[in-house]
């Protein structure tokens, strides 16, 4: 894959009465995650459990307010596209389904049509290539879905793509799509399975139904069908990412204390048994009363990974206080026969007070 050599990090600052103002700065984690080499990061090892503090991000690309009286928030998701500029693009989405996308690259803001229905605070969606597109020149297409689908909603989930079979006229259009068959569902897990080798599939787990039920879904984007998984769930905290030239691996953060980076294999997946970890590592040194709230991570290319998680954690004066930990990490394969391992490179702490990190894309 293309080297990414910038990291947009969304920032959000409440108001009062005034809704929010939202900023996306870009950071060059090549100078401000690594050390130099993979040596340097490995000779500094034993003082990579030091987090530096920063105070504040790079001047923002973009700003962008909330103008809602009662503070509803704003989402960003990536819609990467191939070709130059690839990662650059961010759709925003309000909670009315009105959506704009910028470029970063460019620093321009995109008109597209707005969702067919609101999708709710923090949707899950799935950036993929469309193998059988309308429109050869345009074959990105987006999945966006609510976090909380519902059998009953009609637009809980919706693909982007350009062009409309039922239109001559070209353009972006959003698709209503079948929701998941889980009933109340929240999802807690997600990742795609996208290789030529087989129809694109997305999966998502859900560990909260008004059942108590937790299971697997996923959905042929050929076909447009859903079907179980099996009763189990992800392991992962929020979205897994396949990394082909790591023996084909999805990379995530496990989603329970101390919330390791690992990686497991989703193509073993046999209906019955929940995946297991193939390799799990531990990067950050934490206390136990440090509880991971959110978090994201983006894969840069040559084994390396930004993660951004955001914790509650205890102050010195017994309050509750937020903060972000922003790390660049490397993985690589070593000894024989190989197996990855991973090397810590640099980790820093942004602690919220007038501003917080929303996520990295």
């Amino acid at each position: 894959m293309k080297l990414r050599h910038f990291v947009n990090v969304v920032m959000r600052r409440y108001g009062k009465g005034r809704g929010s103002m939202y900023s996306v700065s870009r950071i060059k984690p090549d100078e401000q995650l690594f050390y130099p080499s993979t040596k340097e990061a490995q000779a500094a090892a034993p003082s990579n459990n030091e987090m530096e503090t920063i105070t504040r991000m790079p001047a923002p690309k973009l700003r962008l307010g909330s103008s809602i009286s009662d503070d509803k928030r704003l989402d960003f998701l990536p819609f990467y596209e191939r070709g130059i500029g690839c990662y650059s693009k961010i759709l925003c989405i309000d909670d009315e389904g009105r959506t704009a996308l910028y470029d970063t690259d460019a620093g321009v803001l995109h008109s597209v049509p707005g969702l067919n229905g609101p999708k709710g605070g923090n949707p899950v969606s799935f950036s993929i290539v469309d193998r059988e597109p309308r429109d050869p020149g345009r074959a990105d297409a987006l999945y966006v879905m609510r976090r909380y689908p519902r059998c009953y909603d009609y637009f809980s989930f919706e693909a982007l793509m350009y062009s409309d079979p039922a239109n001559s006229r070209k353009g972006w259009r959003w698709h209503r799509l079948p929701p998941p068959p889980a009933h109340d569902a929240v999802v807690s897990s997600h990742a795609l399975i996208d290789d030529p080798s087989r129809d694109p599939i997305l999966i998502v787990s859900s560990t909260e139904t008004s059942s108590g039920a937790v299971g697997t879904y996923s959905f042929n984007t050929y076909t447009n069908t859903w079907f179980e998984a099996g009763r189990w769930t992800l392991p992962f905290f929020g979205r897994a990412e396949r990394v082909p030239e790591l023996d084909n691996l999805w990379f995530g953060i496990a989603n329970n204390w101390p919330y390791d980076f690992c990686a497991t294999d989703l193509y073993s997946l046999d209906g019955v048994q929940a995946p297991s970890f193939v390799y799990s590592w531990g990067d950050l040194n934490l206390t136990d009363d440090w509880v991971m709230m959110d978090c994201s991570m983006v894969y840069l290319g040559g084994g390396r990974f930004c993660i951004a998680r955001i914790f509650e954690f205890c102050t010195e004066n017994d309050r509750r206080g937020m903060g972000a930990v922003i790390s660049g990490l490397e993985v690589l394969r070593h000894g024989e026969p190989p197996k990855l391992l991973m090397v810590k490179h640099k980790s820093k702490f942004y602690r919220f007070i007038k501003d917080e990190i929303q996520c990295i894309l």
